[in-house]
């Protein structure tokens, strides 16, 4: 009754949610003839097809104009090979591009619960996806504004499944991907190459975005290619997004960066201070994290749960690191709140630990125009705590996913394809098998 149960609040959240997508969240996205950010994408692969600089904003400006969609677009600042993954909008008006996306974000997001379900053990899986897809509000602004993380998300996720499970050069494949559409989920890469058993998956990762950017010569030539190398991304550390107008400190940025800009103020982009005081607290906070992982991979064997909250762990600071951090990419937080939320429920995390992520999850679930309201109301120091209370929430869910991520004491060394287990319940013995999966680590025999 109770399995039967957690399926049937599945099926309620998918409902509401279903109501969600087809009522008020379509009505914004049929009646933004703009595509709001979605607009960068269509218009830079349009651009780099007719031979122009997808990198200029003045160019994609001139383009919709010329279509009478938009007076002008934000700048376009993603590898080279994400120009393919969005080729098929060419023949299309930018209207049907952004609904079509519209519903293909649908998807991957159902791509994210299922590779969710598949790598944790699925009941509280399910009851998490049933939480998220009613109260989770990143996950409909990330609908609404066009923006690409669910995929990239999707491809992490399968990724470490596939990795846990030994394959890893298809693992690598999936992790290139994802890093050729937006560059964040390179920090699991360097994840990979700080365990020998996950080099081939690293190294796979790598000759993917070269075959990737190869692929892309036909649509933007090696020139033009190099440029987002040595001069774009490099931007990405003062907050230059390739001239993206847009305050650092603007509330709704949830980034580390927007603390330090709001100490030493410098309008656009970061002022020196704040901008190297960000990069020591970013460094300090990811090259920790990398340590205790590597030291702790090395002590002891990582189950499912370990390798989850590890990776939760890199995912929430991927989130956190860059200069920006809007609404829409704390939908990547899935994976870390879903092995935080599993940690908790298997006593990996000490119940204590829950008087912190539940109100974390709170404040990430809150919409943020209700956020931005209360913090209006409130004023003062209490109000900024308010303005930055999902910034705080992310460090918390980060914190948890690495406290969690603990290997058994004594086990023997482990390797990344699970072991077989034989069903001996039939035979008389007390345990099933789902509950010897449950004691076993990876590659125990």
């Amino acid at each position: 009754m109770r399995k039967w149960l957690v399926w049937l609040a599945l099926g309620l959240a998918v409902a509401v949610h279903g109501v969600q997508l087809t009522g008020p969240i379509w009505a914004k996205v049929r009646d933004a003839g703009h595509a709001r950010d979605f607009a960068s994408y269509h218009y830079a692969v349009a651009a780099a097809a007719g031979g122009e600089d997808p990198y200029d904003a003045a160019v994609l400006g001139r383009l919709a104009r010329e279509e009478g969609t938009r007076r002008s677009v934000h700048p376009f600042f993603y590898p080279p090979p994400y120009l393919l993954t969005v080729a098929w909008t060419l023949p299309l008006e930018l209207s049907t591009a952004y609904r079509t996306w519209y519903v293909l974000d649908s998807l991957f997001l159902l791509a994210v619960l299922l590779a969710l379900m598949r790598w944790l053990p699925a009941r509280p899986m399910v009851g998490f996806a049933a939480l998220v897809l009613v109260t989770y509000s990143p996950i409909p602004d990330n609908h609404w504004m066009g923006q690409a993380n669910l995929p990239v998300l999707a491809l992490v996720c399968w990724a470490f499944w596939h990795e846990q499970r030994g394959r890893l050069r298809l693992a690598g494949a999936l992790m290139g991907l994802a890093a050729m559409m937006k560059m964040s989920p390179g920090l699991l890469v360097l994840w990979w190459f700080t365990r020998r058993r996950t080099w081939p998956a690293a190294v796979s990762a790598c000759v993917t975005a070269v075959l990737l950017s190869l692929a892309t010569l036909p649509l933007l030539g090696f020139t033009e290619q190099l440029r987002f190398y040595t001069e774009i991304l490099p931007g990405f550390a003062s907050g230059d997004y390739n001239g993206l107008r847009v305050s650092v400190a603007l509330p709704g940025n949830h980034s580390i960066a927007n603390l330090w800009a709001q100490v030493y103020p410098a309008g656009r982009e970061l002022h020196p201070t704040a901008r190297g005081l960000s990069s020591l607290t970013t460094g300090l906070l990811v090259g920790v994290s990398l340590l205790v992982l590597v030291l702790r991979a090395r002590r002891r064997p990582f189950d499912a749960l370990d390798h989850a909250c590890a990776a939760g762990a890199l995912v929430a600071w991927m989130v956190i690191v860059p200069v920006y951090a809007y609404e829409h990419h704390l939908v990547l937080l899935l994976l870390p709140l879903a092995a935080a939320a599993q940690a908790l429920s298997s006593r990996r995390l000490h119940p204590a630990w829950s008087l912190a992520v539940v109100p974390a999850y709170a404040a990430l679930a809150w919409p943020l125009g209700a956020v931005r309201a209360a913090s209006s109301e409130v004023g003062g120091v209490l109000g900024w705590g308010v303005q930055e209370a999902k910034c705080f929430a992310i460090l918390v869910i980060g914190l948890a996913c690495l406290a969690a991520g603990r290997g058994r004491r004594g086990s023997r060394q482990a390797v990344l394809v699970p072991a077989p287990v034989e069903v001996t319940a039939a035979c008389g013995s007390p345990g099933t098998s789902s509950e010897m999966r449950k004691m076993e680590p990876f590659g125990a025999k």
